[in-house]
């Protein structure tokens, strides 16, 4: 969740400073926040069921991560 959190704060960032109508944040290729300028601030709409993918794949990385270091330090 952390992951999302600094891309959208990056995709609030690169949207105020290019100042286009829509920017949609990915991560991985994956579309997870679309923002939508409204007058001048951006309206921000998360993708939930990508944003789920995201957070699979994370627990995924973070479960094998796991246990390459339990397998590693038991030897």
């Amino acid at each position: 969740m952390i992951l999302m959190s600094v891309f959208i704060y990056f995709g609030y960032s690169s949207a105020y400073s290019t100042n286009v109508e829509q920017y949609t944040v990915k991560i991985f290729g994956i579309s997870i926040y679309e923002l939508t300028r409204s007058g001048d601030k951006y309206i921000g709409l998360s993708v939930g069921p990508n944003m789920g993918i995201i957070c699979g794949i994370c627990m995924a990385v973070s479960f094998a991560v796991e246990e390459i270091i339990h397998k590693i330090r038991r030897k």
